[in-house]
């Protein structure tokens, strides 16, 4: 193989394995409303989320009220809770240095009738999306990416629409940033390759 051919190979493959996700946030609500197998109505004393408007509540997986959390484990929280008046749940203030960012989180339907439910997600300016979600709607992950341009602290928020009672299930909630292999390893990686290169070379001499 030429020494080109092997160095494009070999920066292909740093690429592909160097940009690592480092974890910057990270909640699947299972440490909430106490023991295992708990649900609490109306709950406001997350370890990593305040609720500023309505309520939500946090269910317990299969708790009798016919509710599966994603996995079929642990808990997860109805975004609409039990006060008539359906939940904003923000985050605890994250710092974002400039980079580029990938939020996800598992939502589901209401698993329990009625009619569609829907919720708005923003992040700072970075995110902003409205979701609408049948009753019966399964588990799915869903996946967002962005840039951040400059040092700044923003919140997740998912703001629930309506006041039935009954609202779209979030889990599993996310953020990860994206990191680059510095300048120095690609180098060093590069003189690697060409090093190598010339060991095959004069071997085959």
């Amino acid at each position: 193989m030429k020494i080109k051919q092997l160095i494009s190979l070999g920066a292909a493959a740093l690429f592909s394995v160097g940009a690592n996700a480092g974890i910057i946030f990270q909640d699947n609500f299972d440490a909430e409303a106490g023991a295992a197998g708990t649900s609490t109505l109306n709950y406001n004393t997350f370890s990593n989320w305040s609720v500023s408007g309505g309520s939500v509540d946090v269910v317990a997986n299969t708790n009798g009220w016919g509710i599966t959390c994603a996995g079929g484990s642990g808990k997860c929280v109805d975004l609409d809770g039990s006060s008539g008046n359906a939940g904003i749940l923000t985050s605890s203030l994250l710092s974002l240095a400039a980079g580029t960012y990938n939020l996800s989180f598992d939502i589901s339907g209401n698993q329990r009738g009625g009619s569609a439910d829907s919720f708005t997600l923003a992040l700072g300016g970075f995110l902003s999306e409205s979701f609408t979600l049948s009753p019966t709607a399964p588990w799915q992950t869903v996946t967002r990416s962005f840039t951040v341009s400059s040092n700044t602290a923003n919140s997740i928020v998912f703001n629930h629409a309506g006041g039935d009672n009954i609202g779209i299930m979030l889990d599993n909630v996310s953020l990860s940033k994206t990191e680059v292999p510095a300048p120095g390893t690609l180098a060093l990686f590069g003189l690697g390759l060409i090093g190598l290169g010339f060991a095959r070379r004069n071997a085959r001499k």
